[in-house]
């Protein structure tokens, strides 16, 4: 939400009322008190009035324009190119640089108990730090109002550093049009990290491009200009109509600061590479086509974009094509055609471990227009940034890692069902496996391990339910190294007992390959999912007491009276769990999947990037430490 100073500042109680004394802020009293060494409120509220004092007399009356003639107001004030706005503050004459000063000093204090309440009383006691050196030294506003933006800067990856990144930088960044945003990722991630120097020339020309309308908006939000229909000047509190920050800085120059803050070089090339993947899924979904063809275009685009961005980075690879039949739901047989695709990354000598993380590339919605940005667009885009990270790495000697783009997942999980089989057949499967599966969503971590994958249903060839399968040592080193790794970046692992993620890990569970499937989900997501679940294997048992053999001969009457009351009694039962399945509500995960809605606004790119960090870390650990 844009950050609107004027208004807060008109709101004259709300600052007391849900900011001061909620926090611990003693409240202002209703009067002065004696200024005392150790009474720092009153020496803000001292300096404010101060301000204010000096600067009547030459403020022009209500409703008059100051004379064209009238000196300029404080750098970053005026409106660029031409924006019809109410400049600020409105005084007739140059303020004078102690005025400036303490302006901007209450300036940083509002602004910084705004977007940070819980350390509004640092912010305050850091204002009168500010104050004091103004009574001690000679420098001008613009010098102290920057030192002080500066100073109150939450150190990165603090929590405070992620409230206020949360509030005026991506209040900047939501404000961008689609075009202006993707301009922007494309310069962070060209510039690469330790971007600063390099980013700010090229967003100061994107936002002097921006149109007249989205560029007054940001002037809003930054608080250098107002809302076009406010005509007041004066409340609480003083100055508060001026920047926020040094007045030697332009709004240009501010925004563009915050805006090369707001998302990272590795954040930016992730949106980046998922923008492509969703962006091709949907113009390959051409009008009159239909549903079963806009399946199949989607696949292809999507594949093709996968095989283009990883030739792109410089990877080698690896296509594993797969063919083969299975049974649908009424056992009836389907053939299918797919190819997986494979990087690998070894230390030197013969590779003594190997670890493999996965992801299915393939999507299923196109029929409905869905882009399959979050299933599994972020877990694509996850691979993609492993294999710049292990690219640009030198692996520990006898070490592997392999990235798998898995294809079929929502046809049965085909392709991982093929990969398994054939690196058993070539005694060449990994040490363990990672699967990832929507990975940009949900307020926590989730690990489907391979004590649960009995708890899916497949109807597959091989038994309906399976047992559960051991847990070796090497998934229990993967396992603790990636909750580790979560507690590190403050992401939660759900609890999930009694529910199994419904991925790609599953078939390399059932054939004793140890993996673990990795997802992000809301905890109220999960108990939905879990009762569906249970719903469906209830489905699936009854579904496999009924002989769809014999169903032929039911349809024509050719059955005895036996058994086509055995047959009409386990449909029945089967059509009652199947009703009863349908009716259970869809978690918001799964109702946003699989149709239209799956698009990039689904996607939380900073969990995106929470997730991927814990995968990182949890990487960097494995290569290092000793086999189990």
């Amino acid at each position: 939400m844009p950050l609107d100073i004027s208004l807060v500042r008109r709101a004259q109680g709300e600052f007391n009322n849900r900011i001061a004394q909620p926090r611990g802020v003693q409240a202002l009293p209703g009067r002065m008190g004696p200024l005392t060494v150790r009474n720092g409120q009153q020496w803000l509220v001292a300096a404010l009035a101060l301000s204010s004092a000096m600067a009547i007399g030459r403020m022009p009356p209500r409703g008059v324009r100051a004379p064209a003639g009238d000196p300029t107001p404080l750098p970053g004030a005026r409106a660029q190119g031409g924006i019809d706005h109410q400049a600020v503050p409105m005084l007739g004459d140059a303020p004078t640089a102690p005025v400036v000063a303490l302006e901007h000093i209450a300036n940083g204090a509002t602004l910084g108990c705004i977007a940070s309440p819980r350390h509004c009383p640092q912010t305050l006691a850091a204002s009168l730090l500010t104050f004091g050196a103004l009574t001690a030294s000679t420098l001008g506003g613009g010098a102290l109002g920057y030192a002080f933006g500066r100073f109150n800067a939450p150190a990165a990856g603090s929590e405070a550093s992620r409230e206020s990144s949360a509030s005026l930088p991506q209040s900047l960044y939501a404000l961008l049009p689609d075009e202006q945003r993707m301009q922007l990722l494309q310069i962070v991630r060209d510039c690469g990290t330790d971007a600063a120097a390099c980013t700010a020339p090229a967003i100061r020309s994107l936002l002097r491009e921006l149109p007249d309308a989205t560029r007054r908006q940001i002037m809003v939000t930054l608080g250098v200009a107002r809302h076009a229909e406010t005509h007041t000047h004066g409340g609480w509190p003083a100055g508060a109509d001026a920047a926020a920050l040094a007045p030697m800085l332009s709004w240009v120059d501010w925004a563009a600061d915050l805006l090369g803050s707001v998302v990272s070089p590795a954040q930016a090339c992730f949106q980046l590479d998922l923008e492509q993947i969703a962006q091709a899924t949907l113009d390959a979904q051409q009008p009159g086509m239909t549903g079963a063809q806009r399946e199949v275009a989607a696949n292809i685009a999507r594949f093709d974009t996968l095989r283009a961005l990883l030739r792109r980075d410089g990877h080698t690879l690896h296509q594993l094509p797969f063919s083969g039949s299975t049974r649908d739901s009424f056992g009836f047989d389907q053939t299918y055609n797919g190819c997986n695709l494979m990087l690998e990354f070894s230390g030197a000598g013969t590779p003594r471990r190997t670890l493999m993380v996965l992801a299915h590339g393939d999507m299923t919605g196109a029929r409905e227009g869905s882009s399959g940005a979050s299933d599994n667009g972020t877990g694509l885009a996850t691979l993609l940034a492993l294999a710049r990270k292990l690219g640009a790495a030198t692996l520990p000697d006898g070490v592997r890692v392999q990235l798998l783009v898995s294809d079929l997942e929502e046809h049965g999980m085909l392709g991982a069902k093929a990969f398994v089989e054939q690196c058993l057949a070539q005694a060449s499967c990994p040490d363990v496996a990672l699967n990832l599966d929507m990975t940009g969503r949900g307020d926590g971590m989730t690990l489907s391990g391979s004590d649960r994958h009995h708890l899916y249903m497949d109807g597959d060839s091989r038994a309906l339910q399976p047992p559960p399968a051991p847990v070796t040592a090497a998934e229990a080193q993967l396992r603790g190294l990636l909750e580790a790794a979560a507690g590190e970046v403050g992401l939660t692992v759900h609890d999930s007992a009694g529910w199994v993620m419904q991925s790609d890990h599953i078939p390399f569970q059932r054939d004793g390959v140890p993996a673990l499937g990795m997802n992000l989900a809301d905890a109220a997501d999960i108990t939905l999912e879990r009762d569906m679940q249970q719903a469906r294997t209830r489905l699936w048992l009854a579904n496999a007491e009924v002989d769809w053999s014999r169903l032929e001969h039911y349809l024509n009457g050719t059955l005895g009276p036996d058994e086509t009351q055995a047959m009409e009694t386990r449909m029945d039962a089967m059509e009652h769990a199947m009703h009863t399945y349908k009716a259970l509500p869809l978690s918001r995960a799964m109702a946003n999947i699989h149709n239209r809605h799956d698009q990039l606004d689904q996607v939380d790119p900073r969990r995106a990037m929470a997730a991927l960090a814990v995968i990182e870390n949890a990487l960097d650990a494995w290569l290092h430490a000793p086999a189990p």
